[in-house]
C-alpha cells in the first residue's frame, strides 16, 4: 500500500529547493521532464507513487503545491525544462504579486487572507491519496513568504491533519 507524501513549496527558497528536489526525484525514478516514464524505468518496484501520481494519460505528476506571493520564481519554474511536470491547479500566486517584502509578519498576515485557497488544494491532493503519510514543507526560516506564510500553513496543517505532521 502506498504511503503518499504531499510537498508544499512556499516562497522563493521553498520553490527553488522544490524545483531541484523534483528534478532529482525524476532522475532517480526514471521520469522524464514531461512526466513520462523512461524505457529503463518500466520494470521494478521503486514506489514512484509516494511522491507522484499517474494521470490518465500515463504521465507522472508531483504531489506538490507551489505557493508564492510574487510570481518570479514560480514563473521561472514553469518556463524551465520541468515546467510541464506540475499540475497547474496546484499553483498559487497572489493576485497583487507584491510578495511579503522579506517581512515575516507580512507573510503570516497574508496567510490568513489566502489560507482557504491553499487548503482547498491540499485537501484535494489529500483526498486523491490512498493512504496519506504526511507533508513535506519546503520553506525558508527567515524572510517573508517562506517563513511567515510557511509558519501560518504549519499551524493550519497541524489543526486540519494533526497526525500527519
Amino acid at each position: 500500500m502506498p504511503r503518499e507524501i504531499i510537498t508544499i513549496q512556499t516562497g522563493q527558497c521553498g520553490n527553488q529547493i522544490g524545483a531541484q528536489f523534483w528534478q532529482q526525484l525524476c532522475q532517480e525514478h526514471g521520469i522524464s521532464a514531461d512526466g513520462m516514464l523512461e524505457d529503463f524505468a518500466t520494470s521494478g518496484n521503486d514506489r514512484k507513487d509516494v511522491f507522484f501520481y499517474q494521470a490518465d494519460d500515463d504521465h507522472y505528476i508531483p504531489r506538490s503545491i507551489l505557493v508564492d506571493l510574487e510570481p518570479r520564481v514560480i514563473s521561472n519554474i514553469m518556463d524551465s525544462q520541468y515546467g510541464n511536470l506540475y499540475n497547474p491547479e496546484n499553483i498559487y500566486l497572489s493576485n497583487d504579486g507584491s510578495g511579503a517584502g522579506n517581512n515575516w509578519a507580512s507573510g503570516y498576515a497574508q496567510g490568513e487572507r489566502i489560507c482557504e485557497d491553499i487548503m482547498e488544494m491540499l485537501d484535494r491532493e489529500a483526498d486523491n491519496s490512498d493512504s496519506l503519510e504526511g507533508f513535506n514543507l519546503l520553506h525558508s526560516i527567515a524572510g517573508g513568504t517562506g517563513s511567515g506564510l510557511g509558519s501560518f500553513l504549519l499551524e493550519r496543517l497541524s489543526d486540519r491533519y494533526p497526525k500527519k505532521l
